[in-house]
């Protein structure tokens, strides 16, 4: 538990400096098909990511678990689209931001998903992992799943995960692995629906990643350890060392954190989940009975 709570913490911390020196509406990656990967173009590509996910949603789902909501991008949508919409989130900050973004039509509850206690048993039709899989222990996240999911209901999750053993030093670790992740599924019942490989199109999110840490955040660290170093030299000497290390370490590991790295080591994946006991549900309208969603393959034809 200690692990995932650093895990979040630290990845709440980047978020909200995502929120607030961007004033991006999502927290995730971007859908870059037929877009050029920027960052102006980041915005536009998230929005696309959101509608690519949310297509896939079946029919009959008026109940919607959103776990992990980040800034409430993502819960404003299916507000829209006339869901009623729960949201866990363990970070106080991000539940206050999608109340905002919702006008408080949203559910609430401040719990890490794996261990909450707060939600209603078999109370939803679907529940919603919009890149929040990964910090969720996969055997508990199933479990919990089966403990707030209705009979017949579904569970749609869009993340990566690791397709290859990490065999250079200063990979990123985020990411289940992807055969694991599939299996321990099945044996909690669930069968994959549909599985949509968007790796290619949403690889460049990475380089973006990247640059901004180069051209951006590094350079005013810098900047920062300078105005320190004259503004208090002693103390400086003292740390300046741990400093070094820690600022090569840093270049080091976001180095290898670029597009050609992630579709070696990772792929990302839209994965829709039934029951394997539940009859099947139509894909593609929403809670009003509106068409919305695709078939169950890629290449938009019925299976």
């Amino acid at each position: 538990m200690k692990k995932n709570y650093a895990k979040s913490f630290y990845n709440d911390i980047g978020l909200r400096l995502a929120k607030e020196l961007f004033q991006l509406e999502y927290l995730h990656y971007g859908y870059f098909a037929d877009l050029p990967p920027t960052l102006a173009a980041l915005p536009q590509a998230q929005e696309k990511y959101v509608q690519k996910v949310l297509e896939q949603i079946p029919g009959g789902v008026r109940e919607v678990l959103d776990i992990g909501c980040g800034a409430g991008g993502v819960a404003q949508k299916l507000i829209a689209r006339n869901f009623k919409v729960t949201c866990v989130d363990p970070d106080p900050y991000m539940l206050d931001k999608t109340m905002e973004a919702t006008q408080r039509q949203i559910t609430p509850i401040n719990e890490f998903y794996e261990v909450a206690e707060k939600l209603p048993e078999k109370k939803f039709d679907l529940i919603l992992m919009s890149e929040s899989c990964q910090y969720v222990p996969f055997n508990e996240g199933f479990a919990q799943h089966r403990r707030f999911l209705k009979p017949g209901g579904h569970v749609l999750i869009a993340d990566f995960f690791k397709i290859k053993d990490l065999d250079e030093p200063h990979l990123s670790k985020s990411g289940h692995n992807y055969e694991e992740f599939i299996a321990t599924a099945r044996g909690y019942g669930f069968e994959l629906v549909k599985e949509i490989d968007i790796t290619k199109e949403t690889a460049p999110t990475m380089d973006i990643y990247q640059r901004v840490i180069f051209e951006k955040v590094f350079p005013i660290a810098e900047a920062v350890v300078a105005y320190l170093s004259r503004r208090f030299p002693k103390v400086f000497s003292i740390l300046k060392y741990f400093f070094a290390e820690k600022a090569d370490f840093l270049k080091t590991k976001y180095s290898a954190q670029d597009s050609v790295t992630f579709m070696k080591y990772k792929k990302y994946f839209i994965l829709l989940f039934a029951n394997a006991k539940s009859q099947d549900l139509p894909i593609g309208r929403d809670a009003n009975g509106v068409k919305g969603g695709l078939p169950l393959n890629e290449s938009g034809s019925a299976r």
